[in-house]
């Protein structure tokens, strides 16, 4: 498993890596205290700047055109994965009925039915042209912090991977 990053878009992988990942957090609950942290700070970042981003969104998206929350971003990879279970939450029931370019499964008439901090990694962090341009022309100061927290939780996401993958590999 080192180093693969998949997509759950493989009902069987999905089920491989979910199983997998359940075991060593049940069998290794000390040795995965600092994923678990690391997880709920990534979860309390997310958290914070939901409000900048819902500002944003609210003003873009329902006048857009060309819906970007398409399925094909809404299944989680691995590392979302590790995140989700760490969080001792479970992964939501993905349908595979779903065309890869329609709307996504979980795209509701009021935004998407998932908490921010809970969704896939590549469709909480897709922000169009347009969307972008609207957060850099906004307030400056709460933009540099947005980048600032959108920085450290990627950094946080790879330590958290890394972390998961170490002990998995030994």
């Amino acid at each position: 498993m080192k180093g693969n990053i998949s997509s759950w878009h493989d009902p069987c992988n999905f089920s491989n890596v979910l199983s997998l990942s359940r075991r060593v957090f049940l069998s290794s609950p000390e040795l995965l205290r600092d994923v678990r942290q690391i997880a709920f700070t990534i979860m309390a970042k997310i958290d914070s700047i939901d409000y900048f981003i819902q500002q944003n969104t609210s003003a873009i998206c329902p006048n857009c055109k060309n819906i970007c929350c398409i399925n094909r971003h809404g299944y989680y990879d691995d590392i979302d994965l590790f995140y989700i279970i760490a969080l001792g939450l479970k992964p939501p029931l993905f349908r595979s009925d779903i065309d890869d370019e329609e709307p996504c499964q979980f795209l509701s008439d009021k935004g998407c039915s998932m908490e921010r901090s809970i969704r896939p990694f590549r469709c909480n962090w897709y922000f169009c042209e347009a969307l972008l341009l609207h957060m850099e022309k906004g307030p400056a100061r709460p933009y540099r912090a947005f980048i600032k927290t959108f920085d450290e939780i990627i950094r946080l996401r790879s330590e958290l991977q890394s972390r998961f993958m170490d002990i998995i590999d030994d």
